[in-house]
């Protein structure tokens, strides 16, 4: 299976789009990081001063955007 997406570069929607295709994978490694990394080094950093709460927080509502958007990190990175 094959796709060929083609992109006026000089139309600036295209161009945005083209970006956008471009830089997919930019964006799901910083998803990724927030994801795996950015949670887990909050928790280690905070040590015994833990606002777990908070961080717990934004982790869900972090995983709800990605899910409201339809964005599956796993499914970018492989």
């Amino acid at each position: 299976m094959n796709a060929i997406l083609e992109f006026d570069l000089n139309d600036p929607e295209d161009r945005m789009d083209h970006l956008r295709c471009v830089k997919s994978i930019n964006m799901a490694g910083v998803l990724f990081e927030m994801m795996y990394n950015t949670f887990k080094s909050a928790y280690d950093y905070q040590g015994e001063h833990k606002d777990a709460d908070m961080i717990e927080y934004l982790k869900q509502r972090l995983i709800s955007l990605l899910e409201e958007h339809n964005v599956n990190v796993d499914e970018l990175i492989s």
